[in-house]
């Protein structure tokens, strides 16, 4: 798979909780745009998503993205939010795995599986 382009689910472990949700892709080159949309469930709080839209690159095997802007949904007060990070790898099972990461020092796991339509 030398191009990434559409939907992907989204599952990502950060120690105090989880993301779920989808990854949606549009690659041009090796360079990438999109947004991943998650529901993030923090231990012991009230579960709420985000949206973020994510530039970045993918050579065929390496991947990252970063966050240029977030949107908070299904939230009652809006509050601070720090731009993730997504760098991982194309594995032979065309499974995107990595780790990400804030500037709040907050790191995760995640996979991303294609979702064929």
């Amino acid at each position: 798979m030398e191009n990434i382009t559409g939907r992907w689910t989204f599952n990502e472990d950060f120690g105090f909780g989880k993301d779920e949700g989808f990854a949606e892709f549009t690659q041009k080159g090796d360079s990438l745009t999109g947004v991943v949309v998650y529901t993030e469930r923090i231990d012991d709080e009230t579960p709420f998503r985000v949206q973020q839209e994510v530039e970045g690159r993918f050579d065929g095997v390496n991947f990252k993205v970063t966050g240029t802007k977030v949107e908070l949904l299904d939230v009652e007060k809006q509050f601070e939010y720090h731009l993730d990070t997504w760098e991982g790898i194309l594995n032979a099972n065309n499974q995107i795995v990595g780790h990400s990461y804030d500037d709040h020092d907050c790191f995760g796991v995640f996979v991303m599986e294609f979702i064929e339509l």
